[in-house]
């Protein structure tokens, strides 16, 4: 499947593990195994509000459970009406009867054998839509409190704010996702306008931090609202710079498809194949290490000398991370919280200078600072601003080489 079709992914016909296009459940078990290796836990992305709309697909076995498996209330017409949300069809899709004992089992035993099957945690899908216990009575049901306890070790919710969310009281029982700052950041790093106070507030104040799951783009913004066309992977990496660095919520990578640009939405990706490796980019990479590393210690942001452009997040007075999203070198002479001494970018093994609390040095144009006090162990490496991409007249890039003293870069062979 390509050229779009991954919503069909989210139209479940059973609640078994495996498929013709995704693999068999002891191919699934090999990758959990293989990513036990690595320390990588595997999240399952569970769709269990909805099936297919298409009741003929649907497998026997749902109609085993019960003579009623799926609501018969309608499409959602009204997303303020809480009921509609819950017990309406999503975009048509048939709304599974959440309230039933025997559906609730059923789901529950699918999420338990994915368990035992390696997986870490599940991501449920539309979590909105599905009831919450003291909802209406007319209709509130145990659901989530049947299914969560599955064995799992991190299960979050994708609660799209907006409409009758109530993203406050799915979080008193799962983790929930903050689409909204996902858009803040995203606007943010367009403008190249990086100013504090117009992307640090998690757009989700009744919401503790370390409750959410950020992003910089879900596939949801990738497909539906057009992210794809408006940041190149520059642009992905400064934003994920300003939300990894952060000490709040658990941030999640978008893979964007193989091949694709700000010209070409699919690139040559199909489903099962390997996306864009742009997570394995040198500076996502150090971003990475430095959250890991900071873990659990206060942020500071300022930009410094009053730079829009120029971010800085400190944690704690240990390190910091710095973006530079202008087309222009800047000047770093700022207040800082860091200790004194000399702090190593985690990528270039440059030096920068810390004295009587000032921290003094120059970020490069497009530049990701990640700032630590031991030099790191960094190799050589080429990288290019833009993969694939149609033809046109002329096309402006950026290559970098790192750590080499002579480096090339073939296009088009």
């Amino acid at each position: 499947v390509n050229q779009g079709k991954w919503y069909y992914h989210y139209q479940p016909i059973d609640y078994t593990i495996g498929n013709y296009q995704l693999g068999t459940k002891e191919e699934f078990e090999a990758m959990c195994t293989e990513a036990d290796k690595y320390g990588i836990s595997i999240i399952v992305d569970a769709v269990v509000n909805h099936m297919t709309s298409d009741m003929n697909a649907v497998s026997d076995n749902i109609f085993d459970l019960t003579d009623s498996p799926f609501h018969s209330f309608g499409s959602i017409s009204n997303y303020g009406d809480r009921e509609q949300v819950t017990q309406g069809n999503l975009l048509g899709l048939l709304d599974l009867n959440t309230q039933n004992e025997d559906v609730q089992q059923y789901i529950l035993s699918y999420l338990k054998e994915c368990v035992q099957a390696g997986a870490d945690g599940f991501r449920y899908d539309a979590a909105k839509h599905i009831e919450l216990p003291d909802d209406d009575s007319a209709y509130a049901s145990d659901f989530w409190s049947v299914i969560l306890d599955n064995g799992s070790v991190f299960q979050y919710g994708e609660v799209l704010q907006g409409g009758s969310d109530r993203i406050a009281d799915y979080a008193q029982i799962m983790h929930v996702t903050s689409p909204t700052y996902g858009q803040q950041v995203r606007n943010a790093v367009l403008n190249k306008s990086l100013k504090v106070l117009n992307w640090s507030n998690y757009a989700v104040n009744e919401v503790e931090e370390d409750r959410l799951v950020t992003w910089v783009e879900s596939h949801d913004n990738y497909c539906n609202d057009g992210s794809w066309s408006m940041l190149n992977e520059q642009d992905v990496k400064w934003a994920w710079a300003l939300i990894a660095a952060r000490s709040g919520g658990t941030p999640l990578f978008f893979s964007r498809p193989h091949g694709s640009s700000t010209t070409n939405q699919w690139g040559d990706n199909l489903i099962g194949a390997a996306g864009s490796d742009l997570f394995k980019d040198p500076d996502v990479a150090a971003v990475n290490s430095f959250r890991n590393t900071m873990a659990g210690l206060d942020e500071t942001l300022r930009n410094p000398g009053g730079n829009t452009g120029v971010i800085m997040i400190e944690r704690a007075n240990l390190g910091a991370v710095i973006v530079n999203a202008t087309d222009q070198a800047a000047s770093v002479e700022t207040e800082t919280k860091l200790d004194n001494g000399i702090y190593y970018d985690k990528v270039t093994n440059e030096p920068y200078e810390v004295q009587n609390g000032t921290l003094t040095g120059t970020i490069d144009a497009h530049q990701i600072l990640v700032l630590t006090g031991e030099k790191s162990q960094v190799k050589p490496y080429v990288s290019i601003s833009q993969q694939g991409g149609n033809f046109r007249e002329s096309l402006s890039l950026t290559v970098r080489a790192v750590n080499a003293e002579s480096a090339s870069y073939t296009v088009g062979g």
